[in-house]
């Protein structure tokens, strides 16, 4: 009797706690569950940083996106049947070829092939001379290269390579973007025709009347993208710096809208050839930029973009 009776409790206990050992399991592996529900991480191809998703963000393995943000989609969807291995663009466009507003904003495609916006449209500004065509026009003619550009790439004197530059630090561009912090010696040269047009030089003050001294511009270049209109990305060709060479474009930016008299804000400008926005969505724009996507600016009118450029 004492031993069946001990061989009867050892069954009891022994199965007590394996209740008691399943249901804990149980509860942990639904622990489980609700966290990684509650956290989803997501991971960014190109840089391979991982984070959870922000409300309203898309949880997009390779493309960051706000879920409440519409934009031109259509236009980008066509310039993409044109450019298919382009994944991002930067677009830039306007009703017609004389206006000098528009809008800009970034789209960009994810690896299921869908296009998706990554910033709001907002207000742009070009050139005095509205926009056109880059194979017709001239350094100095007011106008923006109209077409598709990819993010420019240029070696400056001091042989720091880099995509953005600004006279304010870098606002938290990707790693794979070469920005440059402004120096006193960097003029960007814009005479046609001469050993520096469309180079980054070692020269303060710029003397020359169309060359840029960069930190003159102060916050207008409070932070920039090179446009790669004129400008192999790769080379580093450009035409117009050489004697007899056609000069169709030099010192083209997306950068901060000019307000005038070292104004912040108040009514915008046009520009002298670049693309601007205020500067929210200047820094929104450029920190979506991410070379992995082979980013490239399509400029000028909409129906332009649509069936042409």
């Amino acid at each position: 009797m004492i031993a069946s009776d001990a061989a009867r409790a050892t069954s009891i206990v022994t199965g007590v706690v394996a209740s008691v050992l399943a249901g804990t399991v149980t509860v942990i592996l639904t622990l489980i569950l609700i966290l990684t529900l509650t956290n989803i991480p997501t991971v960014d191809a190109a840089s391979g940083l991982t984070g959870s998703v922000r409300a309203g963000t898309a949880a997009a393995r390779d493309v960051a996106y706000p879920t409440d943000t519409a934009c031109d989609l259509d236009t980008v969807r066509s310039l993409a049947s044109r450019h298919p291995d382009v994944r991002q663009f930067i677009v830039f466009s306007t009703d017609g070829f004389a206006d000098t507003f528009g809008t800009g904003f970034v789209a960009a495609r994810r690896s299921s092939g869908d296009w998706v916006c990554q910033t709001s449209p907002a207000l742009a500004r070009f050139g005095r001379s509205g926009t056109r065509p880059l194979i017709e026009r001239r350094s100095g003619d007011g106008s923006t290269p109209a077409g598709v550009f990819p993010l420019g790439a240029i070696t400056a004197w001091d042989g720091q390579r880099l995509n953005m530059f600004g006279n304010d630090p870098n606002p938290g561009v990707r790693s794979n973007v070469a920005y440059r912090d402004v120096r006193p010696e960097d003029c960007w040269g814009a005479t046609p025709n001469a050993p520096d047009y469309n180079h980054l030089v070692e020269r303060p003050g710029c003397a020359g009347p169309d060359d840029e001294w960069l930190p003159r511009f102060g916050g207008v270049y409070s932070h920039a993208a090179i446009i790669g209109a004129n400008l192999d990305p790769i080379t580093e060709a450009t035409s117009g710096d050489a004697p007899g060479e056609t000069p169709f474009a030099a010192a083209i930016f997306l950068h901060r809208h000019s307000y005038g008299l070292g104004r912040t804000s108040g009514p915008s400008r046009p520009t002298s050839g670049c693309v601007s926005l205020d500067a929210t969505a200047l820094v929104d724009a450029i920190i979506a930029i991410d070379p992995a996507l082979d980013p490239h600016f399509a400029i000028g009118p909409a129906e332009y973009l649509r069936t042409s450029a």
